[in-house]
């Protein structure tokens, strides 16, 4: 075990001042038994979360400033990507689950009214860093996890609902999954745009606990490092169709973009 960098991980996390995730962290790292709930392990990586955006406002962007500059642009086009799955009206709303501090969806589609709600389970803390940094935005984003959309909004409210590399973030994917169902309008689309297997790319650290992924025929997969694939698409074909693909963008980056269709 090497002991600097124990320290370092300690250091780390008590800057934070989330000592439930150096516990965490401690013993997932280090194969000391924990308990494999993930609402457990969510909490207990909540703070690594708040302090890697606080940093990111502090930077205007870390490395990545065209994307900051994005998401506080008013004017930015809503993207092609979900413009090619909302249907043929003059106005639009659009979910955002899992949206962060900040919306990452563009604002403006050719004239039209496009009303986008945004929801993320730690908006309150969020929003907090949007005063502290002197950040103004056109969409607040409102405490809701998306494990409990149902008890926001009624069945069939949206004409699209949108999830950006959030999904794998949350405490039970597949009931977010089931509740962004739920609120879509029947043959309307949910939009997922997702890291493949960022579970395990990432170690299983922070709010990264979770795999999405495709099979060789678009089969949309989650599996977790305590449990083992669940085919999504199958499972839930009486609920919606599900169609995956892996994309390249930005220097070869891999995206899993999925593609949900409400029957």
């Amino acid at each position: 075990m090497n002991i600097i960098r124990i320290c370092k991980i300690f250091l780390r996390f008590f800057t934070e001042r989330d000592r439930k995730g150096l516990i965490c962290r401690l013993k997932f790292k280090y194969g000391i038994p924990l308990p494999h709930d993930h609402k457990y392990r969510w909490e207990s990586n909540v703070g690594s979360e708040i302090q890697f955006w606080d940093n990111f406002f502090k930077t205007e962007g870390l490395k990545w400033p065209h994307r900051y500059l994005n998401m506080i642009d008013p004017d930015l086009p809503l993207q092609e990507r979900v413009v090619e799955l909302l249907p043929p009206k003059e106005k639009y709303r659009i979910l955002d689950v899992g949206a962060g501090p900040l919306t990452c969806l563009g604002k403006q589609y050719k004239g039209r009214s496009v009303e986008i709600v945004a929801i993320d389970p730690l908006a309150d803390e969020y929003n907090k860093l949007l005063v502290k940094y002197n950040i103004h935005t056109l969409v607040k984003t409102i405490n809701c996890a998306g494990e409990k959309l149902t008890s926001m909004f009624p069945p069939n409210s949206f004409d699209l609902v949108y999830a950006h590399n959030s999904i794998d973030h949350a405490i039970d994917p597949e009931l977010v999954l089931k509740q962004m169902i739920s609120v879509v309008k029947r043959g309307h689309y949910i939009l997922l745009e997702h890291f493949p297997n960022e579970g395990s790319n990432e170690e299983y650290f922070g709010l990264h606990q979770w795999n999405l992924s495709t099979s060789s025929n678009g089969d949309f997969l989650l599996s977790s490092k305590f449990s083992q694939k669940t085919n999504l698409t199958r499972k839930l074909k009486d609920l919606c169709t599900i169609n995956c693909e892996i994309v390249k963008e930005n220097t070869d980056i891999d995206w899993l973009i999925t593609r949900i269709k409400k029957e």
